[in-house]
């Protein structure tokens, strides 16, 4: 019989804040549900969130590394899939400044940077779609 050891840590301040959640799997930073470590400030504004599958950041459904100045302006994030930078619709990682403008986006397919151009764009034609009961199906124009 294997044994698996799940576990979560938090940090609390002197105050009863949390500070940092994380979640392992048999010592490595690991959540499928979620993220897998998130981090606040001492005000309780939520400043980093990182998803993790067995010790390397990942995510299918969305970034796998957001983060927040302390006013809540989102300021980075990166999309990757076992530990590498990849994103097939759009930037794999974009930053912003505190005034929530774009200063940088980068495109990576499977940790090697590529030129925006090589990005598949999904196209809604054909797709069905349910409004108020009746069903349509999509056409590009």
């Amino acid at each position: 019989m294997k044994t698996i050891k799940l576990q979560v840590e938090q940090q609390v301040s002197d105050s009863g804040q949390l500070l940092r959640e994380s979640y392992y799997l048999n010592g490595q930073w690991h959540n499928e549900h979620g993220p897998a470590i998130r981090i606040w400030n001492d005000s309780g504004q939520l400043i980093r969130e990182s998803y993790w599958l067995s010790g390397q950041w990942h995510n299918e459904h969305g970034p796998a590394i957001r983060s927040w100045n302390d006013s809540g302006q989102l300021i980075y994030e990166a999309y990757r899939l076992n530990g590498l930078l990849h994103n097939e619709h759009g930037p794999a990682s974009r930053d912003w400044n505190s005034s929530g403008q774009l200063i940088r986006e980068s495109y990576f397919l499977n940790g090697q940077e590529v030129a925006k151009e090589r990005l598949t764009v999904e196209s809604c034609s054909g797709k069905i779609v349910e409004i108020d009961g009746k069903r349509y199906q999509l056409k590009e124009l």
